[in-house]
Parts: C-alpha cells; sequence; structure tokens
C-alpha cells in the first residue's frame, strides 16, 4: 500500500537536482527496499542545513546518501513532497 497522497494535481519538482536524480535511481534499482528521511544538523563546519536519505533491505542499510542544502526552506519543501517519489517507513 502507497502513502503516497492521492491528488490529481501534477506531482511537485524537488528543489535539489542531486536529491531528484538520486530518487529516480533508487527507486528502480531497490523496489522492494525502506525508505528513511531525516534532518541533519548543521555540523558547523558550513555545509548547511542537510537531508539525510537511508535505503535498508533484509534488515541492513544498503546505502545512505546526504543532500546539502542553501536554503533550509527548500529542505522542508524537498522532505515534505519526497512522499511522491518513495515510499517511507
Amino acid at each position: 500500500m502507497s502513502n503516497q497522497p492521492l491528488t490529481t494535481e501534477p506531482i511537485p519538482g524537488l528543489f535539489n537536482r542531486a536529491l531528484s536524480d538520486y530518487v529516480s535511481a533508487i527507486s528502480a534499482q531497490y523496489p522492494d527496499a525502506e525508505f528513511y528521511k531525516e534532518r541533519m544538523r548543521d555540523s558547523g563546519r558550513g555545509e548547511g542545513p542537510t537531508l539525510q536519505i537511508t535505503v535498508c533491505q533484509n534488515d541492513g542499510i544498503i546505502e545512505e546518501e546526504n543532500f546539502f542544502y542553501a536554503n533550509q526552506s527548500e529542505l522542508d519543501a524537498d522532505l515534505e513532497n519526497l512522499v511522491f517519489y518513495l515510499e517511507f517507513a
């Protein structure tokens, strides 16, 4: 069962292009995986706000990827819109 919102509206785009490309690739590569998303705190090294995607399958982590943002509001929007692209556990 999908947790994607039911809508007739167009699917919103993602601000972070690298995230958009990554989501397309992992959804095809790991169709049976569980996906997790997490907002990470700024490490203080000037990276800015970060979104981490974790891909799990068979009770193990397959991969984790971080996506950096210059703008907190764009990260917030991408976090909200990711449900249109992946099914999160």
